[in-house]
């Protein structure tokens, strides 16, 4: 199990070089071939808002030249395969596209939508696309940065659902490349009575086969929030990664993300790794 083909999503945030950055160390793993990609209908950061639609669709098509030949240049010297694509279309269509290239990868980098931005809806619903239809697993990396590159301390978000064991399954070609893996199990009464056992023991002993040894951290939140007994245990332990499910069990409207998830994703300290 290797990550060989890796498809980075690009845009003109500040933390775009991170993302870059972070694809990087992912691919000398395994001496991937790393793809960058860029939205020909993603509006710029500087556009101004009173701009007419066909302005900003000519800005937007040339900072998705701008970005491809960018990110050529600053892979130039790192020995990596590399490639480049843009994506053409509306919003809408060009998601389902991303969506549709991400099957043929081994793993989609994305970044996490910032709320205070403009392009924060087009962001997310290219998120849920990509979650939802592309069958492969996502990391999100934060607005924010993701300052620990390379990757070091993962920590698996444990809860027994067959979408975090998707996840863990997916990240077992990075697990095994790191120096610490924890596996977390926020145990409330709550957590026991709806979810019974989450055969923690099993996951452990199923890593240690995959020569990943992983320790198991049973923590009771009391009145605390799961989503803050995790974020909590990001800081102390020093994690770097956090490995975690996409969803519960889906409504009809096929809701992307459970309430846990949809915290962290909106409230994200590290990268996250999660499939649907």
């Amino acid at each position: 199990m290797a990550f060989k083909d890796i498809l980075l999503f690009l845009d003109d945030s500040r933390t775009n070089d991170d993302r870059i950055a972070l694809a990087l160390s992912l691919a000398r793993l395994d001496n991937a071939n790393l793809t960058g990609v860029a939205m020909g209908s993603m509006k710029p950061v500087h556009a101004p808002s009173d701009d007419n639609v066909d302005a900003i669709a000519r800005m937007s098509e040339r900072m998705a030249e701008r970005l491809t030949t960018e990110f050529q240049e600053s892979c130039k010297n790192s020995g990596i395969n590399t490639d480049t694509m843009i994506i053409y279309g509306d919003t809408d269509a060009s998601a389902v596209k991303l969506a549709h290239y991400a099957r043929n990868y081994d793993l989609t980098i994305l970044s996490q939508p910032n709320p205070e931005r403009d392009n924060y809806t087009p962001l997310l619903v290219k998120a849920r696309q990509v979650m939802l239809l592309s069958g492969r697993p996502v990391i999100f990396v934060p607005y924010i940065g993701a300052k620990k590159i390379p990757l070091r301390h993962a920590m698996i978000a444990w809860d027994g659902t067959p979408a975090v064991s998707r996840s863990v399954h997916n990240a077992i070609p990075l697990l095994k490349r790191l120096d610490q893996v924890k596996i977390l199990v926020v145990a409330s009464k709550k957590q026991q009575e709806t979810k019974k056992e989450v055969l923690v023991d099993g996951l452990a002993k199923h890593l240690q086969h995959h020569d990943i040894n992983a320790e198991v951290v049973k923590i009771n939140p009391g009145d605390n929030t799961v989503t803050s007994v995790i974020q909590n245990q990001i800081s102390e332990k020093n994690i770097d990664l956090l490995v975690m499910g996409g969803h519960g069990t889906p409504t009809l409207t096929q809701k992307m993300f459970g309430t846990v998830t949809s915290n962290l994703l909106s409230s994200m300290l590290v990268p996250v790794m999660m499939a649907d």
